[in-house]
């Protein structure tokens, strides 16, 4: 059984196949088509996100393989590795638990509602860690292993966050 993703029309990006484990934190990330009607908000909710929106740089905790990122414009999430990610594609993160800038907070319960923000990053390499060296010894013998391994990363740069009118 595999989830797939949602199609290059709507990521900028070719269509994927998950397994059942990492489509389903995978999926969480990704932006689905809006099916329902729009949510109507408060005059006063509207008025702190538009005076949010009058700022020019934001920040935003996202929420990426179950591990936080604080990031800005341009930053660079470096996290554990995505097989089915390919160089160049387009993600849009959606789970964020805190939005804001200098002067002003979105703070989510436990997420921010993903029509007030549009964040988007883009994979830009594979890149593996350093190698390790693991030594497994038996005492008062001769035996003696030893392995290697190498940590896989896969990174992305946040190409923008911006925050919609409502």
């Amino acid at each position: 059984m595999s989830f797939t993703a949602i199609s290059r029309s709507l990521l900028g990006c070719r269509t994927k196949s998950l397994s059942v484990t990492e489509g389903r934190r995978f999926m969480s990330q990704m932006q689905t088509p809006a099916t329902s009607t729009p949510i109507k908000w408060s005059a006063s909710t509207t008025e702190l996100v538009s005076r949010l929106r009058d700022q020019q740089k934001y920040y935003a905790t996202v929420v990426v393989k179950g591990r936080p990122f604080t990031v800005t414009q341009n930053d660079i999430i470096i996290m554990d590795r995505i097989k089915d990610l390919e160089l160049g594609d387009l993600l849009s993160l959606t789970q964020i638990t805190e939005l804001g800038s200098r002067d002003y907070t979105i703070k989510g319960q436990p997420f921010v509602d993903p029509s007030l923000f549009n964040i988007k990053a883009t994979v830009i390499e594979h890149p593996d860690g350093k190698l390790f060296t693991v030594t497994k010894k038996k005492r008062r013998t001769a035996h003696q292993k030893v392995t290697y391994h190498r940590n896989h990363y896969t990174m992305l740069r946040v190409s923008s966050i911006n925050v919609t009118k409502i």
